[in-house]
């Protein structure tokens, strides 16, 4: 498998070469492409500027490809220079123009004060499937450059319990307990099972018994993304809240001034022009949170539990898609004993959802909620080995 390392600074490439060294990968860099493009770092956060390379240099090269941005954060001036690091001196600053910088505004500050913590975000990326990974390591900043390995603040950079600046130690030793010595562990392990890894759709008419199936799962080992929960934290967000109040009224919020979905469904499960306006709204955003989890993820099975997966779109963020079916009387009987909905709210549901059948001809695997809860179990397991056994 090949690997592109989407950066240019050679100190980097070294310590990344070497903590990969074990894994059967091809490390490509910008030698291997003589048209390498320069990808500005003008996010706000150490983890933006690294997927943003990430995704360029992926695009670029039509390969996988890791990016990383570091950041150093010093308790004394407010945790800066942080996502400014490798330019706190100017665009074109050299290591010891930073360092020099970083000096003179800690002079006369007290080594008890000079307290910091370097930080690593870690992406890979391969078109729409992504990882990002973070490590930190505690310090103290010194009152003078010592040593004369490593780059960056290295010389300045007393990693806490070490007794010397990281510029003192070998690439070995740095490695165990860097800010991108730790996160490249992580890293390495992921791209063990990049191509192992499954991220899956779960998804079913109302009432199909799709939450039970999802802890079934859950219980096997599988991490989920709820998708409802996901859409009740965004909900919550300020902005959105004052978007919906102003498309939909006031009348739509309760006592605390958050909005109450009851209400909300109501208005937009009679009008599929109103749903579709709420869902301009929400939608992108709940999709884009559900897609960052996914990328901070951990776990090799991923399981994105949502009732409107299809029609939102959301079955382009999935490996594989999961449909739980169960007739429509049995449906209907589920929902008249577990909700408090009355029949025309959730027929306003139903006409808003694809109808089943659609949803069964885009399924790659069935599950059968008309039984038993053992037998729906044994089918999930069923499906489960197959996904330990490709992973």
């Amino acid at each position: 498998m090949d690997l592109v390392l989407a950066t240019k600074n050679l100190d980097k490439i070294k310590e990344i070469k070497d903590a990969l060294r074990e894994l059967k990968l091809r490390i490509l860099t910008l030698k291997d492409f003589p048209d390498f493009p320069c990808v500005e770092e003008d996010a706000d956060s150490l983890y933006g500027n690294a997927l943003k390379k990430a995704r360029a240099i992926a695009k670029f090269s039509g390969k996988l490809s890791l990016a990383d941005d570091s950041g150093l954060e010093v308790e004394a001036l407010g945790g800066a220079p942080g996502v400014l690091s490798a330019r706190f001196a100017g665009q074109e600053a050299s290591y010891e123009d930073n360092n020099l910088k970083l000096l003179s505004l800690l002079q006369g500050v007290s080594l008890d004060k000079r307290k910091a913590t370097i930080r690593c975000a870690i992406a890979i990326s391969e078109g729409n499937k992504e990882r990002v990974v973070e490590g930190a390591c505690k310090g103290t900043i010194l009152p003078e450059m010592v040593g004369s390995n490593g780059f960056g603040y290295d010389s300045l950079f007393e990693p806490e319990g070490s007794g010397r600046s990281s510029a003192q130690m070998s690439l070995k030793e740095k490695g165990k307990i860097s800010h991108r010595g730790r996160a490249l562990r992580k890293a390495k392990e992921i791209l063990k099972d990049w191509e192992s890894r499954l991220v899956l759709g779960l998804t079913g008419s109302i009432g199909s018994g799709k939450s039970t199936v999802a802890r079934m799962f859950q219980e096997l080992g599988a991490e989920i993304i709820d998708a409802d929960k996901v859409g009740h934290s965004v909900l919550e967000k300020k902005e959105v809240r004052e978007s919906i109040v102003k498309n939909f009224g006031s009348s739509i919020l309760d006592k605390e001034g958050k909005i109450e979905r009851r209400k909300l469904g109501k208005i937009v499960f009679r009008d599929k022009k109103r749903l579709e306006e709420l869902n301009s709204i929400i939608h992108p955003l709940i999709f884009s949170e559900i897609k960052r989890k996914i990328t901070f993820s951990e776990a090799r099975i991923i399981i994105i539990d949502a009732a409107i997966l299809l029609e939102a779109g959301g079955d382009s963020l999935v490996d594989k898609v999961l449909v739980v079916n169960a007739s429509y009387e049995t449906r209907r009987k589920r929902i008249r004993e577990s909700s408090l909905l009355s029949s025309k709210e959730v027929e306003g549901i139903i006409k808003a959802q694809f109808s089943q059948d659609e949803k069964i001809q885009r399924a790659d695997f069935l599950i059968e909620n008309e039984k038993s809860i053992k037998e729906s179990k044994r089918q999930v397991e069923r499906i489960w080995s197959k996904f330990v056994a490709g992973c």
